[in-house]
């Protein structure tokens, strides 16, 4: 028996996304908004209490001028993960040819909304990305079975 494991971008048509915002592998994320940390968060055994952002502007060209260091960034598209999979973000290679890393979490079955990720400069140049350029993309893989919890938690349906 073959299981196919990767969901590939056509298919993803089938689950409500456009076909401009597919890639090779998978849905592009492009970015929205960059904030920087602005204050201490606490991850508890059975609570968190996330930081408070500080958002980063835009220069008249809408590029965000990053300076070497880390930023929390939202991307600009509402996903939605079937209960049957689990979805990953990988940064564009390009961000990494900048000098630059993605770091995210696994999307969980069943969540929707529009995620977040910790863009990390390590070039000492810094970098400049334009509001509405892909950093990212989302594969989607699909588990051997629905599985018996789907996400609900507080970053449900976050716009």
């Amino acid at each position: 028996m073959v299981v196919k494991l990767i969901i590939p971008p056509q298919h993803l048509l089938n689950l409500g996304y456009p076909a401009d915002s597919l890639d090779c592998s998978g849905v592009k994320l492009t970015l929205d908004e960059v904030f920087m940390v602005g204050s201490d968060g606490t991850i508890d055994v059975d609570d968190k209490t996330i930081p408070s952002y500080l958002k980063v502007n835009t220069d008249k060209e809408s590029f965000y001028k990053l300076l070497k260091g880390y930023y929390i960034v939202r991307y600009a598209e509402y996903v939605r993960i079937p209960e049957d999979s689990i979805a990953l973000s990988i940064p564009r290679s390009s961000i990494i040819r900048s000098g630059a890393s993605l770091f995210t979490a696994v999307w969980d079955p069943g969540y929707e909304g529009r995620g977040y990720g910790l863009l990390v400069i390590y070039n000492e140049y810094g970098i400049k990305i334009r509001r509405g350029a892909q950093i990212a993309q989302l594969i989607f893989i699909k588990m051997v079975e629905r599985s018996s919890k789907q996400y609900r938690g507080s970053y449900f349906g976050e716009r």
